[in-house]
């Protein structure tokens, strides 16, 4: 997975082992240091795994 701003690539363990550095925002995956650049906090941002996990249980339930 890379930042769709930089394109820093992050490794499936580097984003488990560290939920902060890849991000979710408006659906899009921004790296932390990207997010502070554009001035938004990690609260207005999902850890990318929260964002899987939810859209797949999500898929599930039919919703």
């Amino acid at each position: 997975m890379k930042c769709e701003k930089c394109d820093r690539e992050f490794s499936e363990e580097e984003a488990r082992e560290y939920p902060n550095k890849i991000r979710v925002h408006r659906n899009k995956l921004i790296c932390e240091h990207c997010l502070v650049d554009m001035g938004v906090t990690l609260n207005e941002t999902e850890p990318f795994w929260t964002y899987i996990d939810t859209r797949t249980d999500l898929g599930r339930m039919g919703g």
